[in-house]
């Protein structure tokens, strides 16, 4: 996490150095995006830099975990609020939620998701392993309230079925990363919708 002197800065400047990191990991990922790039987006020093973080895996995590905060804030994931009649929407409203709030910022996705494709060892160095187990027991827990609820397939062994998932819900995010820059926001939408609506066929109780 980062120094205490970067939580005194600005809340402008400390926006701008999250948002300059924020696009570069979301364009290149952790491995291939280097500080001096960022630091040059941010207009900030490399000793500047080091003041506030101390490195690279630091200032990803710092970033991450700004942007994940602010869109966990936009939802409520409180699995014992889901009921037969509201379980459906309230998932539909939870998966296109993440892309409503990246229309105007496409690299706040980019950057959550790319955490999924750090190496372990970045994740621990730089406590991101925290957020990627807890978006995997969220869809486990998910899961779960389904299948208690009558909603959600019993047929397939419950690691197989939230594999399943992650899976199809992984690939989608890859083809928007890739093409997001040639969808408006109605296209990004329908899409999302299409993609939710495969999964909800995916996991569902056959009837």
């Amino acid at each position: 996490m980062p120094r205490p002197r970067f939580e005194r800065l600005k809340k402008e400047k400390r926006e701008r150095i999250l948002e300059a990191a924020a696009k570069g990991f979301a364009s290149a990922g952790f491995e291939q995006t280097s500080m001096n790039q960022i630091l040059e987006e941010a207009g900030i020093s490399k000793g500047a830099a080091y003041y506030y973080f101390d490195d690279k895996a630091d200032l990803y995590a710092t970033t991450v975990h700004h942007y994940l905060t602010t869109l966990v804030n936009t939802f409520d994931l409180s699995v014992d609020a889901l009921t037969v009649d509201n379980f459906w929407p309230r998932l539909g409203e939870l998966y296109l939620s993440q892309f409503r709030n990246s229309y105007e910022q496409p690299w706040v996705f980019g950057v959550i998701r790319s955490a999924s494709h750090v190496s372990p060892d970045v994740l621990a160095s730089s406590d991101l392993a925290g957020y990627v187990t807890y978006f995997q027991d969220a869809i486990v827990a998910l899961l779960q309230k389904g299948q208690e609820l009558g909603l959600i397939r019993t047929d397939l062994p419950q690691t197989l079925l939230s594999q399943l998932f992650m899976a199809v819900d992984e690939a989608a995010d890859q083809w928007f990363l890739a093409n997001w820059d040639d969808l408006n926001p109605e296209q990004i939408e329908l899409i999302a919708e299409q993609v939710f609506d495969s999964l909800k066929r995916l996991i569902q109780q056959p009837s």
